[in-house]
């Protein structure tokens, strides 16, 4: 965390705020699969340092009811809401185990500027592979990519007959969802991508 610019007493909130989150989903999860810890930075929709913990349990959800925070139990979250510039849970796949279904709860934390350094980035062709690859992982399949003169072009199944296109071109990635809502974000935003792509097609699935 050092390294992403963060002093000692933000760094200390990330940390007390990954034990909270990683308490409540030992807690609450299900036996279908161990909880997992995610750590990664992202630039959208601005600098910031994201910790998220994944359980395989979706009956249960997180929310921040009033209490004091002094009480033994309870008080995860509202730990979490009081350190963290923002927090909220969306369902999601394991990382670790094939793309076991489940949910993340998530605390974003701010990230001193300037950041990324400009140099971090990759090649689309590679960012296209780790991106298919990543998503197979998850049980995300029938994931495919191509690649051109400078640009490179993943294809992802979202269920229903529809599909979405993730362009990768060198510096930045672009994708339309079915709803019509357009992103175009920095490579260096890959793997919060993957995530938010992840999200969108168990969402997807939950109201069909």
């Amino acid at each position: 965390m050092t390294k992403l610019g963060l002093d000692r007493g933000a760094t200390d909130d990330a940390v007390l705020a990954a034990s909270e989150l990683a308490t409540n989903a030992l807690t609450h999860s299900g036996a279908a699969a161990p909880p997992e810890l995610w750590v990664w930075a992202r630039t959208t929709p601005r600098p910031q340092l994201l910790i998220t913990v994944y359980d395989a349990c979706r009956a249960s959800w997180p929310t921040n009811t009033p209490g004091d925070l002094l009480d033994d139990h309870g008080r995860g979250i509202g730990i979490v809401d009081m350190l963290a510039d923002a927090w909220g849970a969306h369902p999601s796949r394991s990382i670790c185990t094939g793309g076991t279904q489940g949910k993340a709860v998530w605390a974003a934390f701010p990230l001193p500027g300037p950041w990324p350094d400009p140099r971090t980035t990759a090649p689309p062709m590679l960012a296209a592979r780790h991106l298919t690859a990543t998503l197979t992982a998850r049980g995300i399949t029938n994931t495919a990519h191509r690649h051109g003169r400078g640009v490179s072009l993943v294809t992802i199944p979202l269920g229903s007959n529809e599909e979405t296109n993730i362009w990768i071109e060198p510096g930045h990635l672009s994708y339309t969802l079915p709803n019509g809502t357009r992103h175009r974000r920095p490579i260096v935003d890959l793997h919060d991508t993957t995530e938010t792509l992840v999200q969108h097609i168990e969402t997807q699935r939950g109201t069909r």
